[in-house]
């Protein structure tokens, strides 16, 4: 018993010069292992600034007035990552045993920059700064490993987000709070995001399979959920670092104004049967060069329902290649609106008299280019009553062509086409 009493004590006091000797490191120490560890894993200049401390709870590490992560070296934008308080956390048994592993980084306030080029150039790629190569590193002259890359939780509190995808507006979120549970590195993570680009919140929920993998490149499964008080959108299926997705997309919106004005595209107006609600299920596929394919398309939007497919090139001006079909469409809504504003798009005025001088304004032409086709079974205009229909909508360049190709109507057939062009200023003509 005593010899047992004795190892215990002598554990005991291992235990605790092991732990003295951690906690005499000098904070700067500590923060200067942790920034090239850092720099090692990513390829990037990391460094940590201000004052640095050494903390026991909530993170075994340091802290530091400000942490800064350098940014791809195709871009000039600035650094990836700079954040005005920082916590590191590393494994204590690890660094006793000369080895260093982060296993939390928590930061507050950051400023976080994402650019992306349409070569598929991301600056969330990171590289191994000694080999060149995607987290790699030879750790003898004829052979290389993995670098075991894994950090078990990262927080981030009152993040400002900025997404500058080429050839496409500039994203701009502040506010955001994101957490990332990884507790093995072999296998799945959690994410979670808030933010309120328009004042109310909106909730990221997301499940990354094999998330070592997934950094360094592979096509992992993954479930995205996003909800507001608007409805819900959701993805589940695989997924890529480069941004590649393939799987099921769903949208549930009782409120399709209010989801819209979630994300910051306020004074949408949709009328009856259009849009109010929606109701989607469609099969999904985006590729890294940001090309979009609706496939399976059933989608109810309050009253209309319709299927089919379609395309949308995402690079600079959107192109959108549809092919839509319906059954019965109910656009009666349309005429009721008009009837409500005379004819003008906006409210009657008693006593007004004479032709509206109000600009009209035919920017909107401009907002994407393509061809979509729709075809239905009937179309109740209010006050037209139309039998089978198929037409054409085609955009090149704000100059928008709608193309009657065949429509019954009383007994008889119509065709024809109506043009809005609005290169060099508005023009319409119809035939």
């Amino acid at each position: 018993m005593r010899w047992i009493i004795r190892g215990i004590g002598a554990l005991l006091l291992i235990i605790v010069v092991m732990l003295g000797s951690l906690f005499l490191l000098p904070g700067d120490r500590i923060a200067r292992i942790a920034s090239d560890q850092l720099s090692r894993m990513t390829g990037r200049a990391v460094s940590i600034t201000g004052d640095v401390g050494v903390t026991l709870w909530p993170v075994l590490g340091v802290t530091a007035g400000g942490l800064e992560v350098g940014n791809a070296d195709w871009t000039d934008k600035g650094a990836m990552l700079t954040a005005a308080n920082a916590a590191i956390g590393v494994d204590a048994g690890a660094l006793l045993r000369g080895e260093i592993r982060i296993t939390n980084i928590a930061a507050q306030s950051p400023v976080i920059r994402l650019e992306q080029r349409r070569d598929g150039r991301a600056s969330w790629q990171f590289t191994d700064s000694s080999s060149g190569a995607r987290i790699e590193t030879q750790s003898e002259p004829t052979a290389s490993r993995r670098r075991p890359l894994s950090i078990k939780k990262l927080t981030v509190t009152d993040a400002t987000l900025i997404y500058d995808a080429e050839g496409a507006d500039v994203l701009r979120y502040e506010g955001v709070d994101l957490a990332l549970d990884w507790p093995e590195r072999g296998g799945a993570a959690d994410i979670t995001a808030s933010m309120a680009p328009a004042g109310e919140a909106v909730q990221l929920a997301a499940r990354i399979e094999g998330f070592a993998d997934f950094l360094e490149g592979g096509v992992q499964p993954l479930r995205a959920d996003v909800a507001t008080r608007g409805g819900e959108v959701s993805f589940d299926g695989r997924g890529s670092l480069n941004g590649a997705l393939a799987g099921d997309l769903r949208v549930d919106s009782p409120d399709t104004a209010r989801l819209l004005a979630s994300f910051g595209a306020g004074g949408v107006t949709l009328p009856r049967g259009l849009g109010q609600s929606v109701d989607l299920r469609s099969g999904l596929t985006l590729t890294a060069d940001r090309r979009l394919a609706l496939r399976n398309i059933a989608v109810d939007l309050g009253g209309n329902s319709l299927t089919g497919q379609a395309d949308l090139a995402l690079n600079g001006t959107p192109r959108i290649t549809a092919n839509l079909r319906t059954g019965a469409l109910d656009l009666s809504a349309l005429s009721d609106e008009t009837a409500e504003t005379g004819g003008s798009g906006s409210p009657t005025t008693a006593g007004l008299e004479g032709w509206s001088r109000q600009e009209i304004n035919a920017d909107w032409l401009a907002a994407f280019d393509g061809d979509i086709a729709l075809s239905a079974e009937s179309i109740d205009l209010g006050q037209l009553a139309l039998g089978p229909t198929r037409a054409v909508l085609r955009n090149d360049r704000a100059r928008m062509v709608f193309d009657l190709q065949d429509m019954s109507a009383y007994g008889g057939k119509v065709a024809g086409e109506f043009v809005m062009n609005n290169r060099s200023g508005l023009s319409v003509g119809a035939s």
